[in-house]
């Protein structure tokens, strides 16, 4: 598009802001509309004008390319194609099943681990580490293998425009998940993230200079996996990122714990009651 017309849509997007009675129509599909409010309220704050542009561009684009896919499905599939009953309970239960594990599990100072610990859980495997580390920045899904959102997942982080503008939405949608780490800045050890998901990968493209994109199926889990950065670093063991990410193993440790001991009283509960049969 032409920079008039964005500058021009820039100006709806504050108009839009500001005179919701009047909020411009900046993309028509068949009959759906998106309205300038819609967008500007998917822009993160303190862009530049430039970046604000082309996040709006990019917004409307994936906007556009969904409505033409949902209109092509909804003519092309069967009233039986269409019949999502089953599939809609199964995530009403996946997602009842992970609302109440965070419930329980959302007093932060109960799974704390003080650095004492941390030191400690180090000092017990220093004879396993090595002082050159490979080191990596990684996004990283792990659902049941028929999961009813695992294309979804994948189409938003297989694709780097809607990683980085989708990134809301995959977290929402990682609700299904049995394991993720969605974070673009953090450095991880190699050998942590193996230990951590049960998935060793070889023959990965270290140089690339890319984000490289791996899809790991096993009969229990898929892996959806983006290296988004790698490299090998001489560290200390005691480094400040390596003390931290032992932290963070060490507190979903306990959360796991927690949940287990849990899951066992009110199985005990239920069974006491004669709620369960066998």
């Amino acid at each position: 598009m032409k920079k008039a017309f964005w500058v021009f849509l820039l100006g709806l997007l504050s108009f839009a802001s500001c005179q919701r009675k009047n909020d411009p129509i900046v993309a028509q599909v068949y009959n759906h509309k998106l309205y300038a409010s819609e967008v500007q309220a998917q822009l993160p704050s303190g862009l530049t004008t430039d970046d604000s542009l082309a996040f709006a561009n990019q917004i409307i684009s994936s906007w556009i390319s969904e409505q033409i896919l949902l209109y092509e499905a909804e003519k092309s599939l069967s009233m039986k194609e269409k019949d999502f009953k089953k599939e809609m309970a199964e995530y009403r239960k996946t997602l009842l099943r992970n609302r109440y594990l965070e419930k329980i599990t959302s007093d932060t100072s109960a799974f704390y681990v003080d650095d004492a610990t941390v030191r400690a859980a180090i000092a017990q495997a220093r004879t396993n580490y090595v002082n050159e580390k490979e080191i990596v920045r990684i996004n990283y899904v792990k659902v049941s293998p028929n999961s009813s959102i695992k294309e979804k997942v994948k189409d938003i982080l297989f694709d780097e425009d809607k990683r980085l503008l989708e990134k809301d939405n995959l977290v929402q949608l990682c609700s299904d998940s049995v394991e993720y780490f969605i974070d673009d800045d953090t450095w991880l050890f190699w050998d942590d993230i193996q230990l951590e998901v049960n998935l060793d990968v070889d023959n990965i493209n270290k140089n690339s200079g890319q984000p490289e994109h791996i899809e790991k199926n096993t009969p229990d889990a898929c892996y959806l996996i983006v290296i988004l950065d790698y490299k090998s670093e001489q560290t200390a063991e005691d480094s400040k990122d390596y003390f931290e990410s032992v932290r963070t193993m060490l507190i979903q440790k306990k959360k796991s714990e927690y949940i287990d001991q849990k899951l066992h009283e009110l199985y005990q509960k239920a069974e006491k009651k004669g709620k369960v049969a066998r």
